[in-house]
């Protein structure tokens, strides 16, 4: 009886001896216990690379050219359903947006457009990218020179959910709005093109666009209006998914 009891004793010594040794070697290879989505402690099953986290986390937030998106992603919905996919855009057809052009006195920030007088122009554009343009005629206008305003208008077709970084890079201010609400703030005077970026969740659908955009008096303007969906590179926001207003308005 003493022998069997012994050899039980040494069995269960060497178990827990056994249970110990792999314990450590596990925590040795996974120290902080992190458990991949799919069960395995690497983040690497099947030979794939653990996700990077969003952007919209731990982001910070700087004014001036290639600034980061601030760290809370905003969310969105539209009151209309998506568009089908646009097909090739043409010169003439829906897709664009529309540019009304306000004089002003020397001013040191975005205006209120019902306090400024009468629209000087009203044109369109296919998208807005105009990088270092001479202040007069900026964007195509007929009649800029000198203090001035621009409203773009329109809508925007979102055709999938995802968070898209959105990016205004300008001199002098600019706003985004979308469905009214302030989505991207760049005001103010600048020496050279600023850019402000803010992710935002966006739901499918097509969102009411509008940007404004003034210059002070100077020699040159820029306006950009890119984005970056789930984190891909950024682009300019392509003619074929801005719209021109159903009809031309002056407000």
């Amino acid at each position: 009886m003493t022998r069997i009891y012994v050899s039980l004793t040494t069995a269960v010594v060497a178990l827990v001896v056994s249970g110990c040794a792999k314990n450590k070697t596990d925590d040795t290879q996974n120290p902080d216990g992190t458990v991949a989505g799919d069960g395995t402690t690497d983040g690497t099953a099947d030979g794939t690379d653990a996700q990077t986290p969003s952007r919209a986390r731990g982001a910070t937030s700087t004014r001036g050219a290639g600034s980061k998106a601030q760290g809370r992603t905003k969310s969105l919905a539209a009151k209309k359903p998506p568009r089908a996919p646009s097909t090739t855009p043409q010169n003439n057809g829906p897709n664009g947006l529309q540019v009304e052009l306000f004089a002003t006195d020397p001013i040191e920030a975005l205006p209120s457009y019902e306090s400024i007088g009468a629209v000087a122009e009203t044109f369109t554009v296919p998208n807005i990218d105009f990088d270092d343009a001479v202040a007069a005629n900026f964007a195509g206008s007929k009649k800029a020179a000198g203090n001035y305003a621009m409203r773009f208008t329109g809508s925007i077709n979102i055709e999938a959910e995802a968070e898209y970084e959105l990016c205004l890079h300008s001199d002098d201010g600019s706003q985004l709005l979308l469905e009214g609400t302030l989505v991207v703030s760049n005001d103010g005077v600048f020496d050279s093109a600023t850019e402000t970026c803010e992710l935002v969740y966006l739901a499918a659908g097509e969102y009411q666009l509008e940007i404004d955009y003034f210059q002070a008096d100077g020699p040159s303007a820029t306006l950009h209006f890119a984005w970056a969906v789930d984190g891909g590179d950024k682009v300019i926001v392509p003619t074929e998914v801005l719209f021109k207003p159903a009809a031309p308005t002056t407000r």
